[in-house]
């Protein structure tokens, strides 16, 4: 919702703070007061280009406050672009100086206009006659159905993107496997060779480390002997050798057994000296052990150096160690079982074959729920618009398949009125049409309709999409032109009606219509005789009927005038009561 809007030197509007709030907000003044600033404001906001003719000779700039939900895609979009949004307050300034590029920043931070533009419809839906996009865009128009038609359909169009994802996967995977077949052919040809040749030698973790041990110690056999019995002799020798070491701690436990009672110092040493010769008799036996594990198998030593030239010869290939060469051959086959099923193209092509099916089987669902949908929306809004001085008009809606282009990259699958072309939303093209009158040939509302008649078919289609506003703020220009009367109380009606579910903003001329504003607002021009300048108000009960009472007569100080104007703000006030009291029943 827009919390303010701030003007400085727009056109004729020196400067003005417009405060603005929920519900229906309508802004009326004298022709050529500049009311349309305020529009020309927003669009400058939302990324709009700046029209030079608009900036005074000082640097002329617009500035406005929003509450934003922080946990929307709106919030996460201007995260990425690196501006933050706390407590879910948006500052948008526009900058525009009479010479050079206009600059655009949100909570201070420089942005893109570009972003802005992209992001302005998650904040405001501006209809005036310049603005009914969604008058002449088709995409737009299935949106506006998609959306109209509930959770049934979004869920219908849910399941069929996600088989239409799964179909260009497999398409991918199709062009890939026949356009690289020669080359994937002779890559998976390669890793099976490079795969048997690692299957032939069969390494395991760790063993060109156990390998390299081995060798080194087999090449060093002679040498590990004689050091391992010298030292085996010297710890406990032979039963002639009286000088081992072993032996001699052994003397010298007994001589101290003797006399180790009388000191408890000397009993401590002779308990060291025993744990010694239990430590020297256990290194005896070990070395011994080790002397036996010595004696080699003739030929052992070539068996070792002929598997450890094996697997160095894997290790240069495929990694420095064989735990590399493993982790390189999971890798490979891997690799192989992927290429595999792609060269497979009778499997793959049945696959395929089976996707696209069960894409236009889900094709054929959307598209009749939207044909069901479009019935009753187009009901609602018939309905709609016969109050809003189009009594003769009606709404009609075409859905075609769509058709390939010659430079369309989409999906053409036989089957539906054949061909169609397969898209990410469908196959359809939405048109709005517009039957001018009974017995009228229907045609696109964007040739159809008036530029009037247009803020009015926006008007009516909010309406009924009001239970599922896709932006919190709507802005309606001209949506009035060339209605009075009757028509012109309906059309201050409807727009309270929508003002109940999200913030909408009026530019009106008709009285009828700005008796349904929840807040008034008047542009007044003033003059010193040189310089013409507005400035914008906001006005309370009293000033509202004067406004009017200008807006019926031309004449805010008319009695009649006043009493006419008291009574459309009776009218609307009851109007707004009845048709609070009408949404209640129908929510019970």
């Amino acid at each position: 919702m827009i919390e303010f809007l701030k003007l400085h030197k727009l056109g004729i509007i020196e400067d003005a703070h417009i405060d603005l709030g929920p519900g229906l907000t309508v802004i009326t003044g004298e022709t050529g007061a500049g009311k349309t600033m305020v529009l020309s404001a927003l669009r400058l906001l939302l990324g709009g280009r700046a029209d030079q003719g608009l900036a005074a000779s000082k640097e002329t700039s617009v500035q406005g406050g929003w509450e934003v939900d922080p946990s929307s895609d709106f919030a996460q979009r201007m995260a990425d672009a690196g501006v933050s949004l706390p407590d879910g307050e948006l500052l948008l300034t526009r900058t525009m100086p009479s010479a050079g590029r206009s600059r655009c920043s949100a909570n201070g931070t420089v942005v893109p206009q570009s972003l802005v533009a992209d992001l302005a419809d998650d904040l405001v839906a501006v209809h005036g006659q310049s603005d009914q996009t969604l008058l002449r865009r088709g995409s737009r128009q299935r949106d506006v159905l998609d959306r109209f038609g509930g959770a049934r359909l979004a869920k219908l169009r849910d399941d069929y993107t996600a088989k239409y994802t799964v179909v260009k996967e497999l398409d991918a995977l199709f062009v890939e496997a026949s356009t690289r077949h020669q080359e994937q052919a002779a890559e998976l040809a390669t890793l099976r060779d490079q795969l048997e040749e690692i299957d032939r030698v069969s390494p395991t973790a760790g063993e060109d480390v156990a390998l390299g041990e081995a060798a080194n110690r087999l090449e060093n056999l002679s040498q590990l002997q004689t050091a391992a019995a010298l030292a085996t002799d010297a710890i406990s020798g032979d039963e002639s050798n009286d000088a081992s070491a072993l032996a001699n701690v052994q003397v010298a436990v007994k001589s101290l057994d003797a006399v180790a009672h009388l000191d408890a110092d000397l009993s401590s040493l002779r308990d060291q000296l025993r744990e010694a010769s239990v430590v020297l008799n256990e290194a005896a036996v070990d070395l011994s052990r080790y002397l036996s594990d010595l004696d080699a198998q003739p030929g052992q030593l070539e068996q070792v150096q002929s598997r450890r030239a094996e697997v160095t010869a894997l290790t240069r290939k495929y990694g420095g160690t064989v735990d590399d060469v493993l982790r390189w051959s999971g890798d490979a086959a891997a690799r192989v079982a992927a290429l595999e099923e792609a060269s497979d193209l009778g499997a793959l092509t049945q696959r395929r074959a089976s996707a696209r099916a069960a894409l236009a089987t889900a094709a054929e669902s959307l598209t009749a729920a939207r044909k069901a949908a479009g019935r009753e929306f187009c009901s609602r809004v018939t309905t709609e618009l016969q109050g809003l001085a189009m009594p003769h008009s009606r709404l009609g809606i075409a859905i075609r398949h769509r058709r390939p282009l010659p430079d369309q990259d989409g999906l053409t699958i036989e089957g539906l009125e054949s061909p169609a072309a397969f898209g990410a939303s469908g196959v359809d093209e939405v048109e709005f049409l517009l039957l001018a009158h009974e017995g009228a040939t229907p045609a696109p509302i964007g040739k159809a309709a008036s530029g009037g008649e247009l803020s009015r078919i926006m008007l009516a289609l909010e309406v009924v999409l009001s239970e599922s506003a896709s932006a919190p703020t709507f802005v309606f220009d001209e949506v009035d032109a060339g209605v009075g009367g009757k028509a012109a109380v309906e059309i201050g009606r409807r727009l309270a009606q929508l003002g109940k579910s999200a913030q909408v903003l009026v530019v009106t001329h008709l009285p009828q219509v700005a008796a349904f504003a929840d807040h008034h607002l008047v542009v007044s021009k003033q003059s010193d005789g040189r310089v013409t300048s507005s400035g914008v108000e906001s006005l309370d009960d009293t000033e509202r009927v004067r406004e009017l009472a200008r807006m019926l007569a031309g004449q805010e100080e008319s009695t009649h005038a006043a009493a006419h104007a008291r009574e459309l703000l009776d009218l609307a006030s009851l109007e707004r009561s009845k048709e609070s009291h009408a949404v209640g029943e129908r929510r019970k």
